[in-house]
Parts: structure tokens; C-alpha cells; sequence
């Protein structure tokens, strides 16, 4: 019975993706159904079904069950890039990431004015026409904020902000 809790308290603690939106939803009901029963074996030969249908669906690959820190990660490492909305990687709840605060972990000077730039995140952005001032050095605290025509405003320590585009 502690198994089967468990099970369904883990499946009811993050985000679901399935293959068809409502068989996830299927999934969640038939747990949530088992609790309204009240005869103790009644209740347990329900959870025990739900609970096989959902190991299967997991194993066979039709379910898979996120926590909120993988997918809070896999958003920051895909911070610059378009992405359909498919409904995996947020919920009404949640708003899109506009900012992300980072570390810079590798610096590439292109010309004088040119850089690439690596965050810790894995990403690499590229920032042009930055002026003379512009000193950035592994290490320094880095934050990219969406601009305008899919371009982004780069600040390194909380300086005045450059232009820069997600190129890796």
C-alpha cells in the first residue's frame, strides 16, 4: 500500500508528458479515482492496476515523468533558442523565461569588437559592434534579457548591456 502511495505521490509531484495529452491525463485520473473508494481492498486492487498501467506506459516509453528542476534546467540550457509550444516545458502557472543569470565560462575574441561567449549553462552567444569598454573575463556574472527581432541584450556584471545572439 506505502509502494503504491509512493508511486502515485512521485507521478503526482511533476509535470507528465505522454504521448497523447490526455492519456497522461488518463493516467493521473485513474489514481485520483482510487482514492474515492472506500473499502480498503477495493481501493488497494485499484491503486495496484493503475499503478502496473503506469510502470508499463514508462517502460514501453508512452510516459515519461519529469521533476521540476530537470525541466527548470533543460529551459535555461535552451534560453536563446525558438522552440514550438508544445506544452512540456511550462504550464499556464508559469511564465517563459525572459531572463537568465549565469557565469561565463569561455571567452573567444573575434576582432575588436567581436566575442564569443560561454556560459555555464553550455550555451555559446555571440556579441557585436560592443564598444572598447567591453572587458568580459571568465568567471564574471553574466545575464542575457530577450530584446527585440530575436536578439538579446548581454550584461557582464551588471554593465550597460550589448547586443548578442545565441549561435551553439
Amino acid at each position: 500500500m506505502r509502494l503504491c502511495l509512493a508511486t502515485a505521490s512521485m507521478l503526482l509531484a511533476g509535470p507528465i508528458s505522454a504521448q497523447g495529452d490526455e492519456d497522461g491525463t488518463n493516467q493521473l485520473q485513474a489514481l485520483r479515482d482510487c482514492r474515492v473508494i472506500q473499502q480498503n481492498e477495493a481501493r488497494l486492487a485499484c491503486f495496484d492496476a493503475a499503478v502496473d498501467n503506469v510502470i508499463a506506459r514508462q517502460d514501453s516509453g508512452d510516459l515519461q515523468v519529469l521533476a521540476k528542476e530537470d525541466v527548470a534546467k533543460t529551459r535555461r540550457g535552451l534560453f536563446g533558442f525558438s522552440l514550438p509550444r508544445i506544452g512540456i516545458f511550462s504550464s499556464d502557472k508559469e511564465d517563459e523565461l525572459a531572463v537568465l543569470q549565469s557565469k561565463i565560462t569561455g571567452l573567444r575574441r573575434l576582432r575588436s569588437d567581436h566575442w564569443e561567449i560561454e556560459i555555464a549553462e553550455g550555451s555559446v552567444w555571440q556579441a557585436t559592434n560592443t564598444p572598447r569598454r567591453f572587458k568580459p573575463e571568465v568567471g564574471d556574472d553574466v545575464e542575457l534579457e530577450k530584446a527585440a527581432m530575436s536578439s538579446y541584450w548581454l550584461r557582464v556584471d551588471g554593465a550597460h548591456g550589448v547586443k548578442a545572439r545565441r549561435i551553439r
